[in-house]
């Protein structure tokens, strides 16, 4: 399993918080020398759909600030060579360099920010994002301001290295934890794919509501394939019973809550990945999903507001997919009975409303998920019994 290493900062506290919050500390570093820097930035790139996304702002707690903002890498060609070339970008003068039609750059002008460093990010030889300094005179990222720069991005991309990093560590180290018993990943596979989906609908359309930063919905989407990774402690016959479980097979039910704790608790002390904020998301999707707003749920009993936004969310995604999955005790609902479902768990005061209208305006892209990743037939599965 592979472990993390950083180098040392002056105060360890530094990386026990979010990409956004190492931004904005390390923009107030820099403003007490460059008071003309405005703004740090992280956008993310994924490889496998060539999207570079905004991802951490120092300004993330602005009103107005950028959200959920995409585009093809190989469509932005001065981006592209300096990702190629392993260079900084400098522009000079957003006002007649940049192309005002795209909504990015209005958004960047109508700041009253003027210039930009752009520089790309690595993990070894792999890009994963570009950080972007801006300033709000034109001109400013001369090459000595550059060098006087150096230590803090340093810093900065330390800072957005180690959070992806820690990220996909844990990513890859539960995933393998999961494969390494093939019946259950036979059976979680096109479940993970899912709520992989259901999760991105639900936490993009209620980031609005609860102020979620792109680094959380990102996050929440990544992690949300763990969320039963407790489920590895029950045998796939129970999983998979018709019958109605005996006692002591619905306490492992009730039970795979801690032992995902403590599953995701071994993965990180192996890996090494200490108490990074990216981690308090998982944590709280493995310990809370099954929890229910009128304190009905398990295994603590927590109500309202005690729940977090992340689990709240995960809740609703989870209960959908049981709902338009096919079981050996039930038939599969269609998308529009299971949001009818949905409604009255709404009304029994059990989920959350914003969630469930976030599924609810997508209902299309629902049918098109279950059929792009079916579950499997049980039947097609070998369950010893």
């Amino acid at each position: 399993m592979r472990t993390l290493s950083r180098k040392d900062h002056k105060r360890p506290s530094f990386w026990k918080g979010s990409l956004s919050q190492q931004l904005i500390e390390v923009l107030h570093q820099i403003q007490s020398d460059f008071p003309q820097i405005d703004r740090i930035s992280f956008a993310l790139y994924e490889q496998s759909t060539d999207l570079v996304k905004t991802y951490a702002d120092s300004a993330q707690y602005c009103t107005g600030i950028l959200r959920h903002y995409e585009h093809k890498l190989s469509s932005l060609p001065t981006l592209k060579e300096c990702a190629e070339n392993h260079k900084f970008r400098v522009i000079d003068n957003f006002d007649s360099d940049l192309d005002n039609t795209s909504h990015h750059n209005q958004w960047l002008i109508e700041q009253g920010l003027k210039s930009s460093l752009t520089i790309p990010t690595y993990l070894e030889e792999d890009l994963i994002g570009f950080i972007f300094i801006n300033a709000t005179v034109e001109n400013y990222f001369t090459n000595d301001i550059q060098e006087k720069l150096l230590p803090f991005i340093d810093i900065i991309v330390q800072a957005a290295t180690w959070e992806y990093e820690t990220v996909h560590t844990i990513f890859d180290a539960a995933n393998s934890t999961i494969q390494r018993q093939p019946r259950h990943m036979a059976q979680l596979k096109d479940h993970q794919q899912r709520m992989h989906y259901y999760t991105k609908l639900i936490a993009t359309g209620v980031s609005h509501v609860y102020e979620l930063s792109d680094e959380e919905i990102e996050n929440i989407i990544i992690f949300s394939r763990f969320h039963d990774i407790g489920k590895l402690s029950i045998a796939p016959s129970v999983l998979q019973k018709c019958a109605n479980l005996q006692k002591s097979e619905k306490d492992k039910v009730y039970d795979h809550i801690e032992k995902g704790i403590n599953i995701v608790e071994e993965i990180i002390s192996k890996t090494g990945c200490s108490s990074h904020a990216c981690l308090n998301i998982l944590k709280e999707i493995i310990s809370y999903y099954q929890e229910r707003l009128n304190g009905t749920g398990y295994p603590f009993g927590l109500q309202g507001e005690q729940i977090p936004v992340s689990a709240r969310i995960i809740a609703v995604a989870n209960i959908f997919d049981a709902l338009t999955s096919h079981r050996p005790y039930k038939q599969a609902c269609s998308v529009a009975y299971a949001l009818l479902e949905l409604e009255k768990m709404v009304s029994g005061g059990e989920i959350d409303n914003h969630c469930v209208n976030a599924l609810r305006q997508h209902q299309q892209k629902l049918s098109d998920i279950i059929n792009e990743y079916p579950e499997t037939d049980p039947s097609d599965m070998e369950i010893k019994h």
